[in-house]
């Protein structure tokens, strides 16, 4: 899932005194940037459409060369959702569970025992006491991302915000933290502990099968292929829903990908209208600006001329 990015700073501290994560030997840097440059009417000079993936380490997390130029020429830095202190702050109050109950108490024994099994399987220093007080949705999501935040490394994401802020750039968010989450707000009690049990069991079935799915994201992304990617950025959702929880993967996908993709694109058509001679560099999860109904494929059909530049 590519959503939510901007809401791992919350585990961070958490993440801090754990031990890093193993990783592969990699290249320095991606072999082809998912950067794409924006013309069109009116637009006096180019915007960057620039695909994230929302992890700290590896070479995903480094900029192509081609990247860093574009970013260097930028006066404006647009992500998901603003990294200010004020605005992860307010993360946090929107993360902590309402219902008056600890995770343990509204997921169950049975399920809370399974939870307790994938953190140790993760790493043998944790345990659940730090998610009792997190929202069940958050904690399904966070997991499969635990490896990647063990050595507390900001994400791609966060880390161009705050370079940006070093640069004096201008900074701005497409959307807020709570308008990045609502596709897992809406969802009942219930269906969010759906989505945990499914979690949890796509990750013990792919313990099993010695299959590391974030590693192929990672890998996808580092090669530059739009079509890996794309078909990654789904494959977690239609692997978790299945069955008589399909509908549900469906409603989910929809609102946490193609849902979003239609409002950022209103948010950079009507930025790009008002402040044409700023040079603009939207960062958003990769997902975000490959598939037929994304982003870029939006801005498209709206005149737009969206060039790939891939080195």
């Amino acid at each position: 899932m590519a959503c939510a990015a901007s809401l791992l700073r919350v585990f961070l501290v958490v993440a801090a005194c754990l031990l890093p994560a193993t990783l592969h030997a990699e290249p320095e840097h991606p072999v082809k940037p998912l950067l794409w440059k924006v013309e069109g009417p009116g637009v006096e000079k180019p915007a960057y459409l620039f695909g994230t993936i929302h992890i700290g380490k590896t070479a995903a997390a480094k900029l192509h060369p081609a990247a860093d130029k574009a970013f260097k020429q930028a006066t404006v830095l647009h992500t998901e959702a603003p990294f200010d202190p004020a605005t992860q702050t307010a993360s946090i109050g929107m993360l902590t569970r309402t219902d008056g109950k600890e995770l343990a108490e509204s997921i169950g024994p049975d399920l809370s025992k399974r939870v307790a099994e994938e953190l140790k399987h993760i790493n043998d220093e944790l345990d659940s006491t730090p998610f009792q007080t997190v929202k069940t949705w958050y904690v399904a999501y966070m997991l499969p991302m635990l490896p990647y935040m063990l050595d507390g490394a900001k994400p791609l994401d966060m880390a161009l915000w705050d370079r940006a802020e070093k640069a004096k750039k201008k900074t701005s968010g497409m959307q807020t933290p709570e308008e990045q989450a609502i596709g897992f707000e809406e969802l009942t009690e219930e269906e969010q502990t759906t989505l945990l049990k499914n979690t949890l069991a796509m990750m013990k079935k792919y313990r099993v099968e010695r299959k590391d799915p974030m590693a192929e994201l990672v890998t996808a992304y580092i090669s530059g292929d739009i079509e890996r990617i794309d078909a990654q950025a789904t494959k977690s959702i239609e692997e978790t829903f299945h069955g008589e929880d399909k509908a549900l993967g469906e409603r989910l996908l929809k609102s946490i990908l193609t849902d979003r993709d239609a409002i950022m694109t209103d948010y950079i058509d009507a930025t790009l209208k008002k402040s044409p001679a700023q040079v603009h560099f939207f960062a958003a999860g990769a997902a975000h600006y490959t598939g037929k109904e994304s982003v870029r494929a939006r801005l498209e059909r709206r005149g737009y001329k969206v060039t790939r530049i891939e080195e």
